[in-house]
């Protein structure tokens, strides 16, 4: 081989692993959970928020209860005069002008759709699968609103958000016959994946159904194995593992799974189950229900400060580099397909932003900035 073909080689070879490199690595997005709360041109100043942290992958609440204060006539039509949409066709509008690309949950149940008229009650399955399928419908990127005028496409829907803390759903457990404690929340949440995918799909057939959209409780993991939380009393979360037994008894098909990870120590360390380390522990049960299932972790964070919420925290320049090591960890899995960091601004309950409640920037927002610069949207993951 001559010198030439030798230097020709030794490029061929790099490229090829810097193409390599880079669809390994995931993406990188961030969550504002203020976003819902705007309207008018306060919601389009906090989408510029968003736009300057440089990201192209965001996360929105849909909130059913407010989207759907009374009850449809007609659940699966968006079009049913009781749905209250403007706001969220606003934020869709807006990031689409952006770049951003959603994913979308929906969570809190109407009153009309349950007895105690709490927003965290488990959800009836055929009234929120029908809401799902009407979310997806709307933005399909064939629907129109009331003005004639086109709505953008949402590819990628999560079912609820953290069905497995009480928090969101509730009961969690319930005693059986036998006295024991029985995990009510999974079994219920399995009839709504299995409801929601059916209606997501007859809506946009191109649509991602995420499920699982689990919060952070489990158990206890010793680095071989997760010994998953069981209930024992009325009060007790289910774990994500629970949740994945139960999802394959429904028979529910989905095209991804979504993971909270909040871990208790550096991302690379905390092995406390669900966490980085205990990422193969929960790809090792998701292959049952589906092998190969991609996971998108929608949450994941850390905190700067005490609160009665949430009582571990680090310093600001601790956050900032463990960052920058939870989406190194991130693109170690290739199936983890998108990491997502939760918040951007503080607030009274969570201090993991980017930004103090008053708006300074933390050291982190740098970080992230340099992040998701670095992570282009491929084009699949485009609207």
């Amino acid at each position: 081989m001559t010198r030439f073909a030798r230097i020709v080689a030794l490029l061929v070879g790099a490229l090829a692993m810097m193409v390599a490199s880079q669809a390994r690595a995931g993406l990188v997005g961030l969550q504002d959970d203020q976003v819902p709360n705007f309207s008018g041109d306060a919601l389009d100043r906090r989408l510029d928020l968003v736009d300057a942290t440089r990201t192209k992958l965001t996360r929105v609440d849909v909130l059913w209860s407010e989207v759907a204060p009374t009850r449809p006539a007609d659940p699966t039509n968006p079009a049913d005069p009781a749905y209250r949409w403007d706001r969220y066709d606003q934020i869709f509008r807006g990031l689409a002008a952006r770049g951003i690309t959603p994913i979308v949950d929906y969570y809190r149940t109407p009153p009309w759709a349950t007895r105690s008229g709490r927003v965290n009650a488990a959800p009836p399955a055929l009234d929120a699968g029908r809401f799902a399928g009407a979310l997806a419908r709307r933005y399909s990127g064939t629907f129109r609103d009331g003005a004639g005028r086109p709505l953008p496409r949402i590819r990628r829907f999560e079912i609820w958000n953290e069905p497995n803390i009480d928090q969101f759903w509730s009961p969690q457990c319930r005693r059986g016959r036998n006295g024991a404690y029985v995990p009510v929340a999974a079994r219920r949440y399995a009839a709504l994946a299995y409801v929601a995918a059916r209606e997501i799909r007859a809506a946009q057939p191109g649509a991602i159904v995420i499920g699982g959209v689990a919060g952070p409780a489990g158990g206890t993991n010793d680095g071989t194995r997760a010994r998953p939380k069981r209930c024992a009393t009325g009060g007790e979360s289910v774990s994500a593992m629970t949740m994945v037994r139960y999802l394959r008894a429904e028979g529910v098909r989905l095209d991804a799974w979504s993971q909270h990870l909040y871990p208790i120590g550096s991302p690379a360390a905390a092995y406390f189950f669900p966490s980085w380390r205990a990422l193969p522990t929960l790809f090792s049960a998701l292959d049952k229900l589906r092998p190969g299932l991609p996971v998108y972790v929608t949450e994941t964070g850390y905190h700067t400060s005490y609160n009665r919420f949430h009582r571990y925290f680090v310093s600001e320049a601790q956050q900032a580099d463990w960052l920058a090591q939870t989406f190194a960890v991130a693109d170690r899995y290739p199936r983890v397909e998108a990491t997502i960091w939760f918040n951007l601004q503080d607030n009274v309950h969570w201090t993991g932003g980017l930004y103090h409640g008053d708006m300074t920037p933390k050291p982190a927002l740098q970080r992230f900035i340099a992040l998701a610069a670095d992570h282009p949207l491929p084009p699949d993951w485009r609207p």
